[in-house]
């Protein structure tokens, strides 16, 4: 007869694993808000100061995540060019079903981007909630815009070389959900890499 795992040797079991990942340097992210935020920056932390000074392989951002808080996903970007400065790593980051919205945009942080052939990346005009008095909000909240779509299409931009800052904006802040698949995130210099099965690839042939 099987024996059956107690639970507390079910956490032990699970606890020790996830020192192991963390160890590695592999971190999953899903959703985005300030809880995660503040989970994520504490892992990159700890994971950074372990590798300073050390020829160890990047730290490794699995994302599947249908996006959140504009300014959760910004604070982790931050925490991982801070460690960038700080303790000299680098990162990959890696799609591994969606990244939507923010999560699109944490992604682009990594050093080397890759995504998977069945994964999927969605872009479209964010959105936030403010909170004032009614002869202010407006006001506010065309400030916020303007100032995140001027940050959004400069990263895009940077992080692409395919176009401009003002082509990002236009397309970004289109009205228009773009669902892109990994051979249009290639083509439009998004990721650097797309896995299939059996290999990764920098480009694919005209038409696939």
């Amino acid at each position: 007869m099987m024996e059956i795992p107690r639970l507390d040797e079910l956490l032990q079991l699970y606890a020790s694993r996830r020192m192991e990942l963390d160890r590695q340097g592999v971190y999953f992210l899903r959703d985005i808000n300030d809880e995660e935020a503040e989970r994520f920056s504490k892992a990159v932390l700890l994971m950074a100061a372990a590798r300073q000074g050390m020829a160890e392989p990047p730290i490794r951002i699995y994302v599947n995540s249908g996006g959140g808080s504009v300014a959760a996903g910004f604070a982790m970007m931050e925490m991982m060019y801070k460690a960038k400065r700080d303790y000299g790593v680098s990162f990959q980051t890696i799609i591994t079903g969606y990244a939507y919205s923010m999560g699109a945009i944490v992604f682009q942080a990594g050093d080397r981007r890759t995504m998977g052939y069945f994964s999927t990346m969605m872009l479209h005009s964010l959105q936030w909630v403010i909170s004032g008095e009614d002869r202010t909000i407006f006001k506010d909240y065309e400030k916020l815009s303007i100032h995140y779509q001027r940050l959004i299409g400069e990263l895009y931009a940077n992080r692409t070389k395919k176009h401009n800052t003002r082509w990002w904006r236009n397309y970004i802040y289109s009205g228009h959900e773009h669902f892109l698949s990994a051979h249009e995130c290639l083509k439009l210099g998004l990721v650097d890499e797309v896995c299939r099965l059996d290999s990764c690839y920098m480009n694919l042939p005209e038409g696939r």
